[in-house]
Order: C-alpha cells, then structure tokens, then sequence
C-alpha cells in the first residue's frame, strides 16, 4: 500500500497543473482458465470498478496523451463443489498504472491502452446442504493489460463524457487457501495441493469490460 501511494503522489507530482482528470465507473466479466478456478466455479468472475486518472505532462509522440491512473474493483461468483457443497468467491483489487491515448481522426473516438499492477485479495466460502460452512481468503499480485476504445458523446476543451470498451488479461498469483469451518466442529478442512484443488487458487484470465468516463 506504501508503494502504491508513491507511485499516486509522483503521478500527481508529474502532472501539469492543467491537465485532465478522470473519473470512470463500469464493470467487467472475466473468464476464469486455471484448473484451480474452475474447481471453484464454472462461471465468469463478474466485476464493478471505479477508477481515477491524471494526464501527466509527457509528449512523447504528437498527439499521444498519457495518464497515471488508480483503481478499485470488486467482483464474485457462485459454484459447486463435488454437487454436494455450494461455493462463493468474492474478490477486490486495488492497483496503479498508467494508460495511452490517441484520437483516431476525431476526438469523439479514441484508441486506448492500459497497464496496471496491485494487490488482489480472494475469498472463498464453501457451504453444504446442512449450511455448514468453511471459508478462507488471502492476498496476492495483480496486473492487467488491456486495449479498447473510448466514444464520447461530449467533448470539449472543458468536459468530456463518454463510454470505454476494453479488451485484456489479467494475470493474477496464486492465492494458497486452508478452508476453516466457522462453527465449532473439530479440526479444519485441509485443501490437497493439486492442479484442480483451491489450495492455490489462481484467478488468470482474459476478461471484457465498459465504463462510463469522464474528463474535467
């Protein structure tokens, strides 16, 4: 967290006192790929997002604009295991990166492209049909590449507004899980470390997202 508020207050060091803020909100679906994911659930990991960004004062090619961004996002879904036990997965992320623009022709229609990296925390929740249940979560690393496109209804000098459409990966570490049961039962439920288990659970995979943004 130290890192990451570094890196926010070198963004906002670097930027001119003119530059563009942004304020985005949207959501995202992810598919889920690794063995461990899919032990868990078979559905995409739904997501929100909020994020914020600062164009940074750096012209490296005409016309090309360059923003430190931050965000948060929170996601989940719900599976079986075994078709006895019911699952949940929750998760959030916090990250920094940055993120490319360019107008293609028109400023109503622009190319993007982002790299982030943070922390992502995983929980997990397995209940049976006693509503017994056993859960667990953990932190790890986080980054994202992503592409898109940004249309924009409004765009002034002053005022932007418009939707973003992505396309990307995101990779994720492992995330090793010990499921505990919450009530008094003896012991606890020790997840085997193979390639289909949750004992690393890894959250990989390629995902498509939209976002409502805007510029001031």
């Amino acid at each position: 967290m130290r890192i990451a508020a570094c890196l926010i207050l070198l963004a906002a060091s670097t930027a001119h006192a003119g530059g563009a803020n942004e304020f985005n909100i949207g959501s995202s679906s992810r598919g889920l790929h690794s063995d461990s994911a899919n032990a868990v659930t078979a559905d995409s990991l739904g997501s929100g997002n909020l994020g914020v960004g600062r164009t940074l004062d750096l012209e490296l090619v005409p016309g090309l604009q360059l923003s430190a961004i931050g965000n948060f996002a929170w996601g989940g879904a719900d599976g079986e295991m075994f078709q006895t036990m019911s699952t949940e997965l929750d998760t959030l992320s916090l990250t920094v990166g940055g993120r490319a623009r360019y107008p293609l022709r028109t400023r109503y229609i622009v190319a993007t492209a982002r790299l982030d990296i943070g922390m992502a925390r995983a929980a997990v929740a397995i209940r049976d049909d006693a509503d017994h249940t056993a859960s667990d979560s953990g932190w790890g690393a986080t980054s994202t590449a992503a592409a898109g496109l940004e249309l924009y209804a409004v765009s002034t000098t002053k005022f932007k507004l418009g939707i973003r459409f992505e396309l990307g990966y995101t990779a994720t570490s492992n995330v090793e899980l010990v499921a505990t049961p919450e009530t008094g039962s003896e012991g606890t439920l020790q997840l085997a470390m193979t390639a289909a288990s949750l004992g690393s659970l890894d959250l990989s995979g390629s995902f498509l997202g939209f976002s409502v943004v805007s510029q001031f």
